[in-house]
Order: structure tokens, then C-alpha cells, then sequence
């Protein structure tokens, strides 16, 4: 890759890209020099020495009685600049998200088959960060589907994501051995809240509600699975969620 491609990917315009490229050869030096070997005007070299300052790329030291002196720092450091543009984009998307529409948007459906297509339903929810998803989930159904080993490895991705879970669960579930609480139980360090469906409703379909999806797998009985990207059928769906969240049982570790 030519070194002005190169800057060009990484967001450096090409005077930036020249005095930052001077002083890693110079190391140390005034803005004079630097502006001398780079051929750019100090004026614009003194802003682009700020910008990389602020980015952490160099350093200046303020000797009295001499000029100021601009110290490169090991070009590694650009891998933290890199990854700090990429953990501002990522933390500032949902606001992005929210603002943005589409009047030509349509909704979507796709369906899913066999177990690799379930999996691919239920860790959708894992391209979300910071966010909660609502879910009812009949967690012996879960567990026959993906076994235990599946479902500790999901939840640790899940919490890695910051990803808080609020689950409605059917009544059969409350008598599930304490051993098994990882799975059945609220716990806030695997940002997990339980509430226990009204005896007599019935749940043995796993639905995700998150963004503007709602992702669905049936018990193996009917076997099938599918996502739904709809803003209106999200929006119901939580409402409907909500309104059984609220008269639901809350239980938690003993």
C-alpha cells in the first residue's frame, strides 16, 4: 500500500499526513523546522502540530528561553486513535439509528431453517451495544434446543456487548432447580432480569424484541424461525411486552 493511500484511509489530509510523516523522521524539533521540511506554511504547520497533539501522536515541551519543541510518539500509537474513532462510532450509533428514516422503507421477513439458521436468529441480538432486549423466552425450550455449554458461552458475549436482557418466562419455569440458576434466575452481572408469566399463559415460542426487529424460534414441535424488521410490529410487540412485564412475578437469587 502507497503511504498516501495509506493516510487517506486512516482520515490524515495530505499537509497533515506530511508534518506528521517530518517529525517522525526528525523526532524532536520547533515548528520552524518542521514547517521548513514539510514546505507548508507555519501557520497551517502550528494547526496541524495542535490536531496531533489532541490525538495523542505527539508531544510539545515548553523550554523557557527556547522555542517550543514537538516530540513524535511511536507510530503505534495510531492503533489507539483508531480504535477510539471506532469506540465513539460505536457508542454514538444508536443516536445515528434513531435519526435516521426512510420513506422508501418497507419491512422485512426472512425465514430460517435447521439449527444453524435458529442460532443465526437468536445472535442477532448480539450486533447490538448498550441496549436492552426484551424477550420471552421459555428457558427449558432453550435449553433442549441449544444446550447449556451454547447458552453460558451467549450469555458471557451478551454481557460483553452490554446487552441487558428483561425476560418473561412461563410459570413452569419457577421450579427449575436453584443448580441451574445461571440459566433461570435474575442476576445482574450477567444483566439479566426474570419476571414469571401468570399461571395458565402458555409460552413455548423464544421471542426477541430489539431495534426495530422482532426474532422469533419455535420449540422444536413446529420448527421454525424467522426475524422480522417492522418499526410499527416492534412497537406493538413491546407494548405488549410491557403491559405482561407489568402484573408478571419478579424472582431473584435466593
Amino acid at each position: 500500500m502507497e503511504k498516501n493511500t495509506f493516510f487517506a484511509q486512516i482520515g490524515f489530509q495530505p499537509n497533515k499526513a506530511k508534518i506528521y510523516e517530518v517529525l517522525l523522521s526528525l523526532g524532536t524539533a520547533p515548528a520552524g523546522t518542521i514547517a521548513k521540511d514539510a514546505i507548508i506554511v507555519r501557520s497551517t504547520t502550528y494547526k496541524i502540530l495542535d490536531e496531533l497533539i489532541t490525538e495523542g501522536l505527539i508531544e510539545m515541551n515548553e523550554v523557557k528561553g527556547k522555542a517550543k519543541q514537538y516530540t513524535a510518539l511511536p507510530p503505534s500509537k495510531l492503533l489507539e486513535v483508531i480504535e477510539n474513532k471506532k469506540t465513539a462510532v460505536e457508542n454514538f450509533l444508536p443516536e445515528l439509528m434513531g435519526v435516521f428514516t426512510s420513506s422508501n422503507f418497507k419491512p422485512k421477513m426472512k425465514f430460517y431453517e435447521g439449527l444453524a439458521g435458529k442460532k443465526k436468529v437468536f445472535e442477532d441480538i448480539l450486533t447490538l451495544k448498550n441496549s436492552t432486549v426484551y424477550t420471552f423466552s421459555p428457558m427449558k425450550e432453550v435449553l433442549n434446543l441449544f444446550g447449556k455449554n451454547y447458552m453460558h458461552h451467549y450469555t458471557e458475549k451478551r454481557v460483553k456487548n452490554k446487552i441487558w436482557r428483561h425476560a418473561l418466562r412461563p410459570a413452569s419455569d419457577i421450579s427449575e432447580k436453584k443448580s441451574d440458576w445461571e440459566f433461570y434466575g435474575s442476576n445482574e452481572k450477567v444483566m439479566r432480569e426474570i419476571r414469571f408469566l401468570p399461571k395458565g399463559i402458555d409460552d413455548d415460542t423464544l421471542i426477541h424484541i430489539y431495534a426495530d426487529k422482532v426474532g422469533v424460534i419455535a420449540s422444536e414441535k413446529e420448527n421454525y424461525a424467522f426475524i422480522v424488521e417492522s418499526k410499527e410490529l416492534t412497537k406493538l410487540m413491546k407494548q405488549v411486552f410491557m403491559l405482561l412485564w407489568s402484573t408478571a412475578t419478579p424472582v431473584y437469587k435466593p
